[in-house]
């Protein structure tokens, strides 16, 4: 990531909020399916890579603001 520290933790935020997006989108799919009864297990997977990513970038975004090297 290039240019200053202020915005590469934009960038790093900005990619969680754009996450968090997919992951509220996901929740709703997820929902949906139990709800007619169907099958939800991939897509309660994907929910968990996402929530994960979110977890991931959340780390590296606390780290950064601590030492942005």
């Amino acid at each position: 990531m290039a240019g200053t520290t202020e915005d590469r933790l934009d960038d790093l935020n900005g990619q969680i909020a754009v996450l968090k997006m997919e992951r509220a989108d996901q929740v709703l799919l997820v929902e949906a399916r139990i709800d007619r009864g169907q099958d939800a297990t991939e897509d309660t997977v994907v929910l968990r890579e996402i929530e994960a990513r979110i977890a991931t970038l959340q780390t590296r975004t606390a780290t950064f603001a601590r030492d942005p090297r």
